[in-house]
């Protein structure tokens, strides 16, 4: 075999395994950082790609899905002097992994250690209610101050979520104790209320029995009045005559009873019935 064909056989050879080196088949949830001669080149992105053979090589190959942090308590003090400890849910996703892998050497300490004080901070500026009754504020407000050290890094957080508030014992104790006030407080309140309901309730009972004594005498009245209007009104229209004429009835049975009795009598008697009761007297004094 001659030289030149064995150097055509070597240059092919080099040729195919160059060709074989240069593909790659990136992963879907992986990104590769490719370095050439010892400089960061350029990020694969998954799929089908090609490098340069012994010029550029694959440095790190980055997880492209969201990693947990482990959830470590984080112990605080809030701004009415209550110690607490803290526990968040984090999510993170890395999304230049360049920026990652080159200007932080262990990335879940970084973050840690940037968690930590923020929390410390945030707490800080919050009393103990507060933290407990508005949770995703406070996470929101952790977000906010992580996010921009966290894109220095490459990485985005997804998801800041405050899990778990715990108080120390003195401060569940004394806590206990006001919870339990307040439900007192709010018994007497609510039996409070119910007298005042059934004080209120017995007091419309009265008001109405009397509202109503008060119609029955207002009609009584309006009664009587239309009566004696009615009464004037007939004397008016000329009833004077029937008014007399039961008057010398009622004086006419006086006098008959008067004279019927066994002993003698002397009846005095005005001028002016003697003159109207006239005739009437006479006829009692016939039949007697």
């Amino acid at each position: 075999m001659e030289f030149s064909t064995v150097v055509y056989l070597f240059i092919l050879l080099l040729v195919i395994v160059a060709l074989w080196l240069s593909i790659n088949i990136v992963p879907q949830s992986q990104n590769w950082v490719i370095e050439s001669l010892g400089k960061y080149s350029r990020t694969l992105n998954a799929g089908f790609q090609l490098t340069i053979p012994f010029l550029e090589v694959v440095r790190y190959k980055v997880s492209a899905q969201e990693t947990q942090l482990p959830p470590d308590p984080i112990n605080a003090i809030t701004h009415d002097n209550v110690s607490i400890s803290v526990q968040l849910a984090i999510l993170y996703r890395i999304i230049d992994p360049s920026r990652t892998m080159y200007r932080i050497q262990n990335l879940e300490l970084g973050i840690k250690t940037i968690i930590n004080g923020t929390v410390r901070s945030v707490i800080g500026k919050t009393d103990l209610d507060g933290v407990q009754s508005n949770r995703k504020h406070i996470a929101d407000e952790i977000e906010t101050e992580l996010q921009h050290i966290a894109s220095e890094w490459g990485i985005k957080l997804t998801r800041v979520e405050v899990t778990e508030v715990e108080v120390d014992e003195a401060t569940k104790q004394a806590m206990q104790i006001q919870l339990n006030a307040e439900r007192v407080r709010r018994g007497t309140v609510t039996e409070a209320e119910g007298k005042k309901q059934a004080a209120q309730l017995r007091a419309d009972a009265e008001l109405y029995t009397a509202q109503k004594k008060a119609e029955a005498t207002k009609v009584l009245a309006d009664a009587e009045a239309y009566a004696v209007s009615v009464v004037s009104k007939a004397i008016a229209d000329g009833g004077a005559s029937a008014v007399e004429f039961e008057i010398k009835k009622i004086q006419a049975s006086a006098v008959k009873e008067l004279a019927q009795g066994n002993n003698s009598k002397l009846i005095m008697l005005p001028s002016d019935v003697l003159s109207s009761l006239s005739g009437t007297v006479s006829k009692f004094i016939e039949k007697i």
